[in-house]
């Protein structure tokens, strides 16, 4: 394909904290231009913002939220009102439909309750799980009031979508949840009737919470789904690109092949399920090639038995693809030991896998190969790249925007074969399958430089409409990166997913909505090919990090020293011990290259506790004081400065080798912040020996802990129990675990 003009880059922004609307045509920061108030147009969408000094108040909670970079929009950058000088956030990702054509102007998704009616019973099953799955998160960011606003839910296709996210220091509860979703049962979808009705009757009255509910919403998933059939077209295509001297990219199906076969969990076994690998090599003249077909090799194999398994739950699928990920690390990572290669000279590959089991799609990633959704409407990225910009922003310190300016940025935190697998974390998201929709897993050598943003209109949209075939498409995709980016390999995978109407939908068992008070089944998945073994946090670990380029570069190391015992640092989400430090040196046309991990350049940095990593694992220790033990505040938030002392706050023992994992952080009006822990498992065979001689210091918000009265009994934990405990005294009861067993994270599953 020869080199074309790309159509221009738009970007539409919406604005949160103005107090009264400014008329169109209106110019903010002498850039961004009123279109219909708060919609407004970056009028120069090629540059990027003017880089804050500081994250904004309005902002902290997207930032916290980012993890669900499908449903919430992105902070894109801040800017003064014109009259009064008030801030105002400036949302990207905001649920807008595009329609392409030259001074047309964008208008919003439409709400869920406009659509409700006339949706599929999946469609509806699928938002409210959306729903259940955002709860808590909201809660704890104290902005669940934006999933109680109507006009504020927008659906795109399957998925749900919210203009902002607002903020009340009141949290609402499932009660209001419920109440919020009565008025959606008499017009709910037959098969989902009686079955929503009964889990509203639940919440009103009180029952559940919300891992119980999201848990009966996928198992409701997984049953009006077990027998509805998807249509699947798809294609590969690995080419080596016009300046590289080899190809370390790789796929799964082989470059070339095209198929389409209609799938159910149900037959499987005869028809299996389709799966679609792409791999981008690092190393260059290390390895990278050998890395990528090697984790192709691994990832198929371990996936060959799960693709033709009929009736797989959502947390048995789950679970496998991350030990597929887990084993193909292990392959690279050893063949990296035997030749004994170290820092820059190993191997390692990033992977994006598509899986389709009927109804149910499920994306896996590690590394910044891409997985794109595209409707008629839009071309979405739905993976979060795993490089330093997005652990930025993930970690609050900075907006993407702004963290995309900084050196460095695009520098990978994780790939396969750079450590062991107790360093990576994976990620694995279900997106049901209810309208058409095309999906698009691609190395750099495509996405770089927005170019499916930029031309998914002149080469997506043909697919996904049926006037263009898969294989040509992909063939299309191939030479357009070739022509326009050049630099690099590129590997296309694309499946364009097509669900058939079904005759009758079986009504949902009124057993499911029993599930919401239910505790949800442990991790079922098979182990991975080598036992990931705890380590504590006092060990010294240097993982390993992957560069695209080389170039000097010192970057932040985030650690925790808190009362002088223990360092606890991490990254949101994937559980780092600390922030490693990407150094670059010539540019080479021989791949990405592996960098050493360097010291901390700012100790005070380290000083802080705001890194405390949301999803870090901790095991509870032996203290040598036998008299003291962890004791959890099983509430929905955290104690009031000072409580009054005749107020029984409800306490649960935390005993010797439990594991719990980090959920959330708060902050309360004393300045004491607590951390909100939900326990995975106990692991403990004898919970009574386990009970401290002399009764428990207990954490209830002031510097000094008070005693307990002398003839109480706390009773222990239970998997599944959530609650809070002052963070600094985390590191007194805590060490925080790199790697975890499935038997270890119990409950805590995605």
């Amino acid at each position: 394909m020869p080199s074309l003009q790309l159509p221009p880059i738009h970007r539409y922004l919406w604005v949160q904290g103005a107090a009264s609307p400014l008329p169109p045509g209106t110019l903010l920061a002498g850039r961004y231009q009123v279109v219909q108030f708060p919609l407004i147009q970056d009028t120069c969408p090629q540059e990027p913002p003017t880089q804050l000094e500081a994250v904004p108040s309005l902002a902290e909670p997207y930032l916290a939220l980012s993890a669900f970079s499908v449903a919430i929009p992105r902070p894109f950058t801040q800017v003064p009102h014109p009259s009064d000088q008030t801030p105002l956030l400036l949302l990207e990702e905001v649920p807008l439909h595009e329609v392409a054509g030259k001074g047309q102007t964008p208008t919003l998704l439409p709400t869920l309750l406009a659509v409700w009616e006339k949706a599929t019973a999946l469609h509806q099953l699928t938002w409210l799980w959306r729903i259940a799955k955002l709860w808590q998160p909201c809660i704890d960011n104290q902005v669940a009031q934006s999933l109680l606003d109507w006009q504020n839910l927008r659906v795109d296709g399957e998925d749900l979508r919210l203009l902002t996210l607002m903020a009340k220091p009141d949290s609402p509860t499932l009660v209001n949840l419920g109440q919020h979703w009565q008025a959606l049962v008499e017009t709910a979808a037959v098969p989902v009737k009686d079955y929503l009705s009964q889990v509203i009757q639940r919440l009103q009255s009180g029952e559940g919470n919300a891992k119980g509910l999201a848990y009966s919403l996928i198992r409701a998933i997984e049953q009006l789904s077990a027998k509805q059939a998807v249509s699947v077209e798809f294609a590969t295509a690995s080419d080596q690109g016009p300046t590289r001297q080899r190809n370390e990219d790789a796929c799964f199906p082989s470059s070339g092949f095209s198929e389409q076969r209609s799938v159910t969990p149900t037959m499987v076994d005869t028809v299996p399920a389709p799966l679609v690998v792409v791999c981008d090599g690092v190393g260059g003249h290390q390895g990278g090639d050998v890395a990528s077909r090697s984790a192709i090799a691994e990832v198929t194999q371990q996936l060959k038995h799960l693709t033709r398994t009929p009736n797989l739950s959502h947390v048995d699928i789950v679970a496998s693809l991350k030990q597929a990920i887990f084993a193909a690390n292990q392959v690279i990572s050893a063949r990296n030991d035997a030749d004994q290669r170290q820092d820059r000279d190993r191997m390692g590959t990033t992977i994006v896998i598509a899986l389709v089991y009927g109804t149910r799609l499920y994306v896996a990633h590690l590394g910044d190969s891409r997985a794109y959704r595209v409707r008629p409407y839009s071309c979405r990225q739905i993976t979060l790249d795993d490089d330093v910009a997005v652990r930025e922003m993930r970690l609050g310190l900075e907006l993407y925007q702004d963290a995309l300016q900084n050196p460095g940025s695009g520098a990978l935190v994780q790939a396969l074969g750079m450590a062991k697998a107790e360093h990576l974390h994976p990620t694995v998201k279900l997106y049901p399958i209810a309208t058409d929709s095309l999906i698009v897993l691609c190395s750099d050598g495509l996405s770089d430089h927005d170019l499916l943003e930029r031309t998914w209109v002149s080469e997506l949209k043909p697919i996904l409409s049926g006037d263009r075939d898969v294989a040509t498409g992909v063939k299309r995709l191939i030479d357009l990166a070739n022509s326009q980016n050049g630099h690099d390999n590129v590997t296309v995978g694309v499946l364009k997913l097509a669900p058939h109407k079904s005759a009758q939908e079986t009504p949902i068992s009124a057993t499911v909505a029993d599930l919401l008070t239910a505790v949800p089944p442990e991790n079922r998945g098979s182990q991975s090919a080598t036992q990931t073994v705890a380590v504590p946090i006092t060990q010294n670990l240097t993982p390993q990090s992957a560069s695209k380029q080389w170039r000097p570069l010192p970057l932040l190391l985030s650690s925790v020293l808190i009362v002088g015992l223990l360092g606890i640092a991490g990254a949101l989400g994937w559980q780092w011990l600390q922030r490693p430090i990407v150094t670059d040196s010539d540019d080479s046309d021989e791949g990405e290259t592996l960098s050493p991990v360097a010291p901390p350049p700012n100790s005070s940095a380290s000083e802080n506790t705001d890194s405390l990593a949301i999803g870090d694992y901790l095991q509870i220790k032996p203290l040598t004081d036998p008299s003291a033990a962890a004791t959890l505040l099983v509430v929905d938030n955290p104690p009031v400065p000072d409580p009054p002392v005749a107020v029984d706050l409800p306490e649960r023992l935390l005993p010797i080798g439990s594991i719990v994992q980090v959920i959330s952080r708060q902050r309360t009006p004393d300045n004491q912040t607590w951390v909100r822990l939900e326990v995975c498992s106990t692991l403990v065979t004898d919970a009574e020996a386990m009970r401290p001689s002399d009764p428990p210091t207990s954490s209830l918000g002031s510097n000094e802990s008070a005693e307990l009265e002398g003839d109480r009994q706390i009773p222990f934990v239970q998997s599944g129990d959530q609650g809070w405990l002052l963070e600094t005294e985390l590191p007194v009861f805590a060490e925080r675990l790199l790697g975890t067993s499935n038997a270890q994270q119990g409950l805590c599953t995605d």
